[in-house]
C-alpha cells in the first residue's frame, strides 16, 4: 500500500509542471482567541495557495524543526493538517502533507485494512484500497485538491494529493469535535463529515480537526480492567488500546541472571526511565523454566520466584504498564501427552499461574519463546511441539480465564501450521504474537498473517543490533531502518509493537563475551538513547493504569560484578576490558608490553562463533581444540591452551616479498623472549629488513603472529601495531 502511494507521489512531478514561486509576503496572523501562531515563508505561501482555513485550519503551533529517521525536518501543525517542508524538491512539491487520517486511525487502534470493502462496481471505487468514495463526499473530494498545473478545475491526481485514498466506507460515527453522530469517511490525510444541518452551504461537508485531536492530551483513563481481545483489537473497558513496549532485561543481568541476581530497585530505575523518556506501556519478560539453574531445578516454583514476579508486577503497575510473561524459557522439552515430563510442566503451571490469575497487571501469558527455533522442531518434530503448545494453552486458559494467552513464534508461517488436533497456534492464541527481524519482509508477513486470522496481532519482538563494531551490518543507522519499516507496517495493522530490547546489556564488566545480543537496546550502555528510540516514542499509545493493589517491599540480592585474578580489568585509556582466560593470556605474555591496550571487547565472531579480541599489537582468539572445562589444569596453562594469538603477521604480509626467515638475533631475540616467545609471536617468517613505520625508518622482523620493531636510536625492540592495522582493515571491509 505505501509503495503504491509513494509511486503516485513520484509521478505527480511528471504529470504537472512546477508552478512559479510567489514573492515572499508578510506573516499572516489571526485575530482569533487562542490562535497565537502565524503562517509565514514557504509553508505560509502553500497554506494560502492550496486551500487556507477550510482545508488546513488555523495553525496550532509555530513552524519548527523535528528530528526524524531521515534527519531534521521543518514542519508546522494546523488543525486539519501537518505541512512538511522538503526544500530538496521543486515547488509545489517542496511542501508535503502528513497522513493524518491513517495516523489518527492508528492512534485509535483501528486497523483500516480490516474494514469492510466496497463492491467493485460501486461508483468512485478505488482498487488500491478496496473502498469507494461515497456519493455524498465525491463532489467535495473531486472539487478540491492541490494546485499543480495552473489550469481550472481539479484533476483526480490533484485531489488525491490533498486528501489521499479512501481508507473506509462511509458510516455514521461520533465526531470528536462535538460528540454528535455524522456520516463519516476516512481518507489517508483527512476525515470527511456530512453535516445535514448545513445542507446547501459550502460547510455541508467538513474536514475533521485531525491534528488538533492528535495533539490533544488523552483523557485520563479509568484505572483497572484486564486487557481483552475484541475482534481485531486489544481493549480495556471496551475501548481500544495499543501497546508500545519493550522486551526487558536489566543492564549486566540478562537471561536467567535477571531472576537469580535479582535487583528490583535497578529494575524500577530502568523502567521508570523508559516510561518517562519513551512512554512505554507494556513490558515482556521471559521466565526461565529452571529458576535455580541447578540440575534438579526444572519446573520448581520456589517462594522467591513468586515474590520476584510480584515485585515486577508492582513496578509495572506503578508506571501504568502491563506485563507479558513468557513461560518455559530455555526449556528444550516438548513432552508427549500424559508423560511424566508433561505432568511436571502442568504442575509448574498449576503452581505459578493461580498466584497471578487475578492480577490485571499481567495482561498475557506467552507459552514459549520461539519454540520453532528449538532442536525438536528443526529435527522434524513440528507436530510434537504444536501438540504440546495446544495442551499448555488449554491449561493456562483454564487457570487464568481473565488473562490472554499467546505464543511468540520465530517464523510467521509457524503460527498457522496445524497441529495433531487440527488446531493452529493462531486458534488457541487470544492475541497473535509475531516476531520479525527482516525489514524487507515485515509488511508482507504481517499481511499474510492478517489473511489467516481476524484476531489482534502483536509484533512481540523486532529489532536490530548496533554492535559489536565492525561486525556484519550491526550499526545504529541499520537499526533505524528496521524500526522505520516495522513501525510503518504496524500502524493501523497491529495491536502494538515490543522492541527487542530496552537497553544494551554491556558485557564489559561481566564475565560474558561480547556478542550481538548485547547491542539490541534502545539505550546504550552509558544510558543515552539511540536514534531508533525516537521512532518507537512516536508510535501512538496511551498509559494502561491498573487498579491500586497492596504494595510489597522491593528486594535485591545486591548482585556483584566479578572480581579476582580473572575478573574483567578495565585497561586505562582504552575504554575496554580484558577478562577471564583472555586476561590471563594477555598478562602472561606481558600485557601492555606485548599486546598493548585492547581495541575491542572479546567478542563472538558470527562467522565461526570464535571469541576474538583485538589489541594494538595483536589479537587473541579462542582455540577450537581447547581442553574441556572439567580438565584439571593450572590457570596459566589453561589460558595458554584455551586462547592463542591470531596469525596477523602472516595475514598482513600475504603476497609480499620478504627476506628469508631467520631466527631473531640481538635486540629482536631479547624482545621475542620478553613478550612470550613462540606462543606469542610464532615462528619467524622473515629476516630483518628496513621499513618506514609511522613515517620514520625502523628495523623490523616479521613473525607468524606479529612484528618486532627497532626504531632509530632505540636500544630495545618493541611489538609493532599489527593489531591496529588488522582491526582497521576489518572495519574498512564492505558489510
Amino acid at each position: 500500500m505505501r509503495k503504491r502511494i509513494l509511486s503516485i507521489a513520484i509521478l505527480l512531478p511528471l504529470l504537472f509542471p512546477a508552478l512559479p514561486t510567489a514573492v515572499g509576503a508578510a506573516p499572516r496572523c489571526f485575530a482569533v482567541p487562542a490562535i497565537a501562531d502565524c503562517v509565514d515563508g514557504r509553508i505560509g505561501q502553500f497554506w494560502a495557495q492550496q486551500g487556507g482555513l477550510p482545508v488546513f485550519g488555523y495553525p496550532i503551533g509555530p513552524e519548527h524543526q523535528q528530528q526524524t529517521a531521515a534527519g531534521s525536518l521543518t514542519l508546522q501543525l494546523f488543525e486539519r493538517a501537518r505541512l512538511e517542508l522538503h526544500p530538496e524538491n521543486p515547488p509545489p512539491y517542496d511542501v508535503q502533507l502528513g497522513r493524518l487520517g491513517a495516523d489518527s486511525l492508528a492512534a485509535q487502534g483501528r486497523d483500516w485494512t480490516t474494514f469492510g470493502a466496497a463492491d467493485r462496481s460501486a461508483p468512485h471505487y478505488v482498487a488500491a484500497t478496496g473502498h469507494a468514495i461515497a456519493s455524498q463526499f465525491w463532489p467535495y473530494w473531486s472539487g478540491h485538491g492541490l494546485e499543480f498545473d495552473g489550469r481550472g478545475g481539479k484533476s483526480f491526481a490533484e485531489s488525491l494529493a490533498l486528501f489521499g485514498l479512501p481508507l473506509s466506507e462511509a458510516q455514521t460515527e461520533l465526531s470528536p469535535t462535538d460528540g454528535r453522530p455524522y456520516l463519516t469517511q476516512w481518507f489517508e490525510r483527512a476525515r470527511f463529515e456530512l453535516h445535514p444541518e448545513r445542507a446547501g452551504t459550502p460547510d455541508e461537508v467538513q474536514l475533521g480537526l485531525l491534528q488538533r485531536e492528535l495533539q490533544a492530551p488523552a483523557p485520563a483513563a479509568a484505572p483497572g480492567g484486564f486487557i481483552q481481545a475484541s475482534g481485531g483489537q486489544l481493549t480495556r473497558h471496551g475501548a481500544p488500546v495499543t501497546l508500545r513496549g519493550v522486551n526487558y532485561y536489566p543492564q549486566w543481568w540478562p537471561w536467567s541472571e535477571m531472576w537469580r541476581q535479582w535487583d528490583a530497585p535497578q529494575i524500577e530505575r530502568e523502567l521508570r526511565q523508559a516510561r518517562d523518556q519513551l512512554g512505554i506501556n507494556a513490558v515482556r519478560v521471559l521466565l526461565p523454566f529452571n529458576f535455580s539453574g541447578q540440575p534438579d531445578g526444572r519446573g520448581a516454583v520456589p517462594p522467591a520466584l513468586i515474590a520476584r514476579l510480584r515485585e515486577l508486577s508492582q513496578i509495572a503497575g506503578e508506571f501504568d504498564m502491563r506485563l507479558i510473561v513468557t513461560l518455559f524459557d530455555f526449556s528444550h522439552d516438548f513432552p508427549d501427552v500424559g508423560s511424566a515430563v508433561e505432568r511436571l510442566h502442568i504442575d509448574y503451571l498449576r503452581a505459578l499461574i493461580p498466584a497471578f490469575a487475578g492480577d490485571e497487571r499481567i495482561m498475557a501469558w506467552d507459552l514459549h519463546n520461539e519454540p520453532d527455533h528449538y532442536e525438536v522442531w528443526a529435527a522434524g518434530g513440528q507436530q510434537k511441539v504444536l501438540g504440546w503448545l495446544g495442551r499448555m494453552a488449554d491449561t493456562v486458559h483454564a487457570l487464568a480465564p481473565n488473562q490472554l494467552v499467546t505464543v511468540g513464534m520465530g517464523q510467521a508461517a509457524s503460527l498457522w501450521l496445524p497441529g495433531p488436533d487440527g488446531r493452529r497456534p493462531i486458534d488457541y492464541s487470544d492475541v497473535v504474537s509475531m516476531h520479525t527481524y527482516d525489514a524487507g519482509a515485515v509488511a508482507r508477513e504481517l499481511a499474510q498473517l492478517r489473511a489467516q486470522t481476524a484476531k489482534p496481532i502483536l509484533i512481540e519482538e523486532f529489532g536490530w543490533p548496533t554492535g559489536p563494531d565492525c561486525v556484519e551490518n550491526y550499526a545504529e543507522a541499520t537499526q533505524v531502518q528496521l524500526f522505520q519499516a516495522v513501525i510503518d507496517a504496524a500502524r493501523g495493522r497491529a495491536a502494538g509493537v515490543l522492541a527487542w530490547t530496552l537497553r544494551d546489556y554491556d558485557s564489559g564488566p561481566t564475565d560474558r563475551w561480547d556478542s550481538r545480543e548485547e547491542h539490541f537496546g534502545l539505550y546504550r550502555a552509558d544510558g543515552s538513547l539511540k536514534p531508533a528510540a525516537d521512532l518507537l516514542r512516536a508510535f501512538p499509545a496511551a498509559p494502561l493504569p491498573s487498579a491500586p493493589s497492596a504494595s510489597v517491599p522491593l528486594t535485591s540480592r545486591s548482585p556483584q560484578l566479578p572480581s579476582g585474578d580473572s575478573a574483567p580489568l578495565l585497561v586505562p585509556g582504552s575504554g575496554h576490558y580484558v577478562k577471564g582466560v583472555f586476561r590471563r593470556a594477555w598478562e602472561l605474555a606481558g600485557g601492555l608490553d606485548s599486546f598493548g591496550p585492547p581495541l575491542t571487547e572479546a567478542f563472538e565472531r558470527p562467522s565461526d562463533r570464535q571469541i576474538v579480541q583485538y589489541f594494538v599489537g595483536g589479537a587473541l582468539g579462542s582455540r577450537a581444540d581447547a581442553p574441556d572445562r572439567g580438565a584439571k589444569l593450572p590457570a596459566d596453562e589453561r589460558a595458554r591452551q584455551t586462547v592463542q594469538p591470531l596469525n596477523l603477521g602472516e595475514l598482513l604480509t600475504a603476497g609480499r616479498a620478504l627476506p628469508a626467515a631467520a631466527p631473531p638475533q640481538g635486540a629482536f631475540r631479547a624482545a621475542y623472549d620478553r613478550v612470550g616467545g613462540e606462543w606469542r609471536l610464532g615462528q619467524p617468517i622473515s629476516g630483518e629488513l628496513n621499513e618506514q613505520i609511522d613515517g620514520a625508518p625502523a628495523r623490523v622482523q616479521y613473525f607468524q603472529r606479529g612484528r618486532l620493531e627497532l626504531r632509530a636510536g632505540a636500544q630495545d625492540a618493541v611489538v609493532g601495531a599489527l593489531g591496529r592495522a588488522a582491526w582497521a582493515a576489518q572495519c574498512a571491509l564492505p558489510r
